[in-house]
Order: C-alpha cells, then structure tokens, then sequence
C-alpha cells in the first residue's frame, strides 16, 4: 500500500502508518506523532506552535501527508 493511498479520494482510512512513515523526515519527531496517534487513538491531539513551524519548515510535504493521515483518523489536531 503507498502513501498515494492517503492523499486519495480513495478508502483512506485503512492506510496503515507504515505507508506514510517512509515518507516522513526522519529528522523531525513528526513519526513519533504518526506513531502515538497509530498506537492510542486520541481524538485530539496537541502541537506546539514551534513543532508546526518546524514541520512546515524541514519537511513540508510530510506535514501535508500527516495532517492528511490525522484528519482520514479523525484526529483533531490543536495548535498553541
């Protein structure tokens, strides 16, 4: 399954994290979000204001793909 499968007008909400992961920058902690997320299912999640930038900043189309993730997972995603 690719990411492809995520960004879709497709069955999105069964795309496994293991699909986005690779296509994340491994120098973010963006993955350990993906992963909390995949592993306790909240319903919301906090982001610092400086994780967003910096997100936005080294690896903008992994946010892209990961707030596409968060959002299939219906994961609400609050910014402070």
């Amino acid at each position: 399954m690719t990411t492809d499968l995520i960004l879709d007008g497709g069955d999105r909400a069964r795309a496994p994290r293991v699909a986005l992961l690779p296509e994340l920058n491994p120098n973010t902690d963006l993955t350990g979000l993906v992963e909390r997320v995949d592993q306790d299912k909240p319903a919301r999640v906090v982001v610092p204001a400086a994780a967003l930038t910096a997100w936005e900043e080294r690896d903008p189309a992994g946010w892209a793909k990961a707030s596409a993730w968060l959002a299939v997972k219906e994961v609400t995603v609050i910014h402070i």
